[in-house]
């Protein structure tokens, strides 16, 4: 957990939460939204971006996600 919040509900955000902010939206953003609020700007759904998120963790493509070990 970080000690930021989403701007627009002030619910808590995660590191993964920021990091695909700012790969969709702005790579120097400073305020974010959670999934739930970024999903209803993108028009999709959170289990999408939960799955952009997984995606980028597995292929390790985009350096703003720590490749998670498969082990």
């Amino acid at each position: 957990m970080t000690d930021h919040a989403c701007m627009r509900c002030g619910a808590p955000i995660t590191g993964d939460e920021i990091a695909l902010y700012q790969k969709l939206v702005f790579r120097n953003a400073r305020q974010f939204l959670c999934l739930d609020c970024l999903a209803e700007d993108c028009a999709t759904t959170r289990d999408r971006l939960e799955q952009l998120i997984a995606y980028y963790h597995r292929t390790g493509i985009c350096s703003l996600f720590v490749q998670q070990d498969m082990g």
